[in-house]
């Protein structure tokens, strides 16, 4: 009762006007093209810090719950529609464009916000606990946490199956076929690993926008190949129903939700990881084969990743930075208390209630939008948009990461890989430094 007391002084009634105001900023920057709510943040992080004395740090990461917790469920409208601007989306994005191609994206979204919204009520149940078991846990697996990005790594490559569909008397023949997408899968992987080690090694973007570095990678890897891909497609969007009524019950949402929620907080805690490695993992494990299963899963999954890796970082003495937002906002946290993280908590869950509420009439106005507007030009001014946003921060240097990662991001969309592999960029460097072998693969591709 105290805690309870505590959250619903006055005093703190601020904090959730801004928390309010970063729901908002969410859906303005779900209709920016290619643009990941991270760089946007740390772009807006770093003009307001040249006022901080005018905003208190704790309005501040009220904002920021508010951006991400809008963007993780409002974001899959525009994505669902226009395409994903990273890996996490991606994985979503072919079963939900088989929801759009019925007509059911309408109702596909809905069963992906239920999910996020059940994401989010789990992590405000399970608050308490982690103030007891978290530390116990990074104890026991900080030691090992290099064997356990390999071992995601293993499974992601291992659990892609041979797309190959012809049957040949020859078994070279079938061979060929069967390694022709596995290949390019390996390929994609070690090739966006390689370019993960150049980047973090010989960063080619202006110092002052040095923390936006890795941005023109993402865009080339995910955004530009998905914008191509829809602008030389000749398809056309078929007519969207909105839905009366749905087929669920509650177990259903429960399975969904659990099996979701194991896949994102596996992702927020371990570094790296993203809701679509994540999620993968969890849809194997929970054996998941219902396309509305599936769906709910994958809000939860993608809103507890993006929320809990925030959420932990605020867990008082843990000091576990997991998720972009997190190292974003430490220069801003300096203090982390109880009454910091029960705030955190509230705000959560009232971000939550906020984005729900819009997320249906947001997505009527997409619906409206794609109807009116050809679907190939919305991807060309994306196009058009994007090229020079990068250019603009991240200057030539940018603008050269970005068309190298281009070329590696086309090769899963032309031959039919799966686009996880391009994680590779985060997990392979990231993997090797931790297993103390990263400076001899810089040594051996001349990066030092």
């Amino acid at each position: 009762m105290a805690i309870l007391e505590h959250l619903l002084n006055p005093q703190y009634l601020d904090l959730f006007y801004f928390s309010a105001l970063g729901v908002v900023f969410s859906l303005i920057i779900s209709f920016l093209p290619a643009l990941h709510i991270y760089n946007v943040i740390g772009i807006f992080l770093m003009i307001v810090l040249k006022f901080e004395a005018t905003v208190a740090p704790m309005q501040l990461i009220s904002l920021c719950i508010g951006m991400i917790v809008g963007y993780s469920i409002l974001n899959t409208v525009p994505a669902t529609y226009f395409g994903p601007g990273d890996e996490s989306m991606s994985y979503y994005i072919l079963p939900g464009a088989a929801w759009v191609a019925k007509g059911r994206g309408y109702e596909s979204i809905i069963l992906t916000g239920v999910g996020a919204l059940g994401g989010i009520i789990m992590l405000a149940a399970l608050a308490p606990a982690f103030l007891y078991f978290m530390p116990g846990l990074k104890t026991i697996t900080s030691p090992h946490m290099f064997w356990i990005l390999g071992a995601v790594i293993s499974y992601m490559i291992l659990s892609e199956w041979p797309k190959g569909i012809s049957q040949s008397e020859s078994c070279w023949e079938n061979f060929r076929e069967g390694w022709r997408f596995l290949g390019v899968g390996i390929a994609t992987f070690i090739l966006s690993g390689i370019l993960g080690f150049i980047v973090m090694a010989k960063t080619m973007v202006p110092l002052d926008f040095a923390f936006q570095s890795i941005t023109p990678v993402f865009v080339g890897l995910f955004a530009i190949p998905w914008l191509i891909t829809n602008i030389i497609n000749i398809g056309i969007m078929p007519k969207q129903y909105e839905a009366q009524s749905m087929e669920l019950d509650w177990e259903l949402v429960v399975r969904g939700t659990f099996g979701g929620f194991l896949g994102g907080f596996f992702a927020a805690y371990v570094p790296i990881v993203t809701a679509g490695v994540g999620g993968l993992m969890a849809g194997h494990a929970t054996a998941q084969r219902d396309g509305r299963l599936f769906v709910i899963s994958y809000g939860t999954c993608k809103t507890v990743y993006y929320v809990g890796s925030f959420l932990l970082f605020f867990i008082p003495g843990l000091s576990l930075t997991r998720g972009g937002l997190a190292w974003i906002v430490t220069p801003v946290v300096t203090v982390l208390t109880m009454k910091e993280y029960f705030l955190f908590v509230a705000i959560m869950l009232f971000s939550a209630g906020i984005s729900f509420l819009l997320l249906m009439p947001f997505t009527r106005i997409i619906i409206k939008l794609v109807e009116k507007v050809d679907y190939h030009w919305i991807s060309v001014i994306a196009l058009a948009l994007v090229i020079p946003g990068v250019y603009s921060f991240t200057g030539m240097g940018g603008l050269a990461i970005m068309a190298v990662s281009t070329g590696i991001g086309l090769l899963p969309v032309m031959f039919q890989a799966r686009r996880m592999n391009l994680m590779g960029v985060l997990l392979l460097p990231v993997c090797l430094n931790m297993a103390g072998y990263g400076n001899d693969v810089l040594r051996l591709l001349g990066l030092i």
